[in-house]
């Protein structure tokens, strides 16, 4: 090992391999040895350092996030449906800025995904120099587009409590009440 990169993990060895044999979509013996072959190249190729972040699940918040994301996804698809119906190729969409309220890569990379699993909604590009990211919102019919800034930051706060620390979660809480997000009393307790 140099500098504390691993060469080998005998976790993602597997799954390497049955993503190839996904991919090949057979179990012929060529097909096996060649998996085992590139899974060895990879993980000899491009070193990974251990992640040291702590990973603190709260089974409330995550309850929570998760009651929220469906009501999300569930409202989120009924405005595309209703945008496309009524609107047709005539439906406007938005780039919107974010800003980022937590500073732990997993809580930034989560809070993404899950407000690109919105329908009409996708997370373009993570600026960490500049500290925000990027959303594409669909059904943007007036110059008003907070809401969709609003929604982006509530699900980072969303996120941090689910996930994060304590310090983590009151600086979500507070940069989301600085740009304007005003978390309910329930989101704004730590």
């Amino acid at each position: 090992m140099q500098n504390g990169m691993r060469r080998f993990s005998p976790l993602l060895a597997p799954w390497l391999c049955l993503v190839w044999v996904l991919l090949w979509r057979s179990v012929e013996p060529l097909v096996l040895v060649s998996g085992v072959v590139v899974t060895a190249a990879v993980l000899l190729m491009f070193p990974f350092s251990p992640v040291r972040s702590p990973l603190l699940v709260r089974p409330h918040r995550l309850l929570g996030l998760a009651v929220y994301l469906v009501w999300d996804l569930v409202s989120s698809g009924v405005r595309v449906g209703w945008d496309a119906t009524r609107y047709g190729p005539r439906t406007k969409a938005v780039i919107v800025e974010v800003p980022i309220l937590v500073d732990r890569d997993f809580l930034v990379a989560s809070a993404a995904n899950l407000v690109s699993l919105a329908p009409g909604t996708f997370v373009l590009h993570i600026d960490r120099p500049r500290g925000c990211f990027y959303v594409y919102a669909l059904g943007a019919y007036s110059s008003d587009v907070e809401p969709h800034v609003q929604g982006a930051m509530k699900m980072q706060v969303r996120v941090a409590r689910a996930f994060g620390t304590a310090e983590e979660i009151r600086a979500a809480v507070e940069r989301a009440q600085r740009f304007g997000a005003e978390p309910s009393p329930v989101e704004g307790r730590a």
